[in-house]
């Protein structure tokens, strides 16, 4: 009995040991993926990643350095801006929401440029304060003075995360989604280049000449629109996929009580930034079909000698629109030219 007890406790440690191997010889593998796949003109789209193409990119002579989610990777044109003699950085980053803000406000400091845009949609002042899907340290300490249950959650959250695969596990599932779209010949048949830019036989370069911009990367979404990435920073979206939203339309949404936590989160955050070296503005992004009735004096006051830009209401036709909340390649183009003309004042 004993010589079974034993046998099965060493196939138990040894399963352990190749498994914890396994994954550390997984994680070492990633970082060095990430690492190769970070150059002046490639990036990997995640807040902890993007930072090494900003510093290679010059970042701390930038005019402005953009700050936001995916509607800042997709809406801020680069080029647009040099156009305008304004040289930018575009820190936007997919899936992200302003509780990752701190850990990107954090890499900016450390170069110093000299303006900082903030941007998010203004509803996030009235939402419940959430928690960011792979926290930093830095934002776990945000969470310590504002509310003990959500620090004890972010820091859960960091924990887990210290496993590379765990954070690259959905970049990677969309990755290989976008590899078996690549030969599903029934949704994306070889047609005229033309007259279909999202056909399969169309080239980075033919993408990087409908766009504007050098690109180096993409892949199809679900609902066969093309996501692109840019060696510049930015991203692009071509196709229209915007869904009607009568209820929306009918319906007036008043926005009157703001989230305590939330706005202590945001003014902590504006606090972090090196307003000695840096000019902060906050930038309210672009809503479809703008439904909200708010009163942007009262924002103001929650954010004092701050400089805010509302672009809530900025409106194009919906073709200009990719989706429901995000601008597509000519809508992106259109706004920026509108945000240039703004700054350059």
């Amino acid at each position: 009995m004993n010589f079974y007890t034993l046998t099965f406790k060493k196939k138990i440690l040894t399963a352990f040991i190749l498994i914890l191997s396994s994954l550390i010889i997984l994680d070492i593998g990633l970082y060095f993926v990430s690492k190769m796949k970070t150059t002046k003109t490639t990036f990997i789209n995640d807040k902890f990643l993007k930072n090494n193409h900003f510093i290679l990119n010059n970042g701390a002579n930038k005019d402005i350095v953009f700050v936001g989610s995916s509607r800042t990777f997709y809406q801020i044109s680069t080029n647009t801006f040099k156009k305008n003699g304004i040289d930018i950085y575009n820190f936007g980053i997919s899936g992200s929401q302003f509780e990752d803000y701190p850990a990107i406000i954090q890499f900016i400091n450390e170069v110093k440029p000299k303006q900082i845009v903030i941007s998010l949609s203004l509803y996030k002042f009235f939402y419940k304060l959430g928690i960011p899907k792979y926290p930093s340290i830095y934002e776990v300490k945000y969470y310590y003075d504002l509310d003990k249950i959500k620090f004890l959650k972010s820091l859960q959250r960091w924990v887990i995360n210290w496993h590379l695969f765990l954070q690259n596990s959905e970049r990677i599932y969309y990755k290989l989604k976008s590899l078996y779209h690549k030969f599903d010949i029934q949704q994306y048949p070889k047609t005229d280049k033309k007259n279909h830019p999202n056909s399969k036989n169309m080239s980075l370069a033919d993408y990087s000449k409908i766009v504007g911009c050098d690109v180096f990367d993409m892949k199809y979404a679900e609902d066969k629109r093309i996501i692109l990435k840019c060696t510049n920073g930015d991203g692009a979206l071509i196709g229209n996929n915007v869904k009607e939203d009568r209820e929306n339309r009918k319906n007036k949404k008043k926005f009157k009580v703001f989230n305590k936590q939330t706005i202590k989160f945001f003014q902590k955050l504006i606090s972090d930034v090196d307003t000695k070296h840096t000019k902060l503005t906050i930038l309210l992004e672009p809503i479809l079909h703008n439904q909200y009735e708010y009163n942007l004096d009262d924002i103001k006051k929650q954010f004092k000698n701050v400089h805010i830009i509302d672009t809530t209401n900025f409106t194009v036709p919906d073709s200009f629109w990719s989706d429901n909340d995000h601008l597509d390649y000519k809508g992106s183009q259109k706004y920026s030219q509108y945000l240039a003309e703004i700054l350059k004042k």
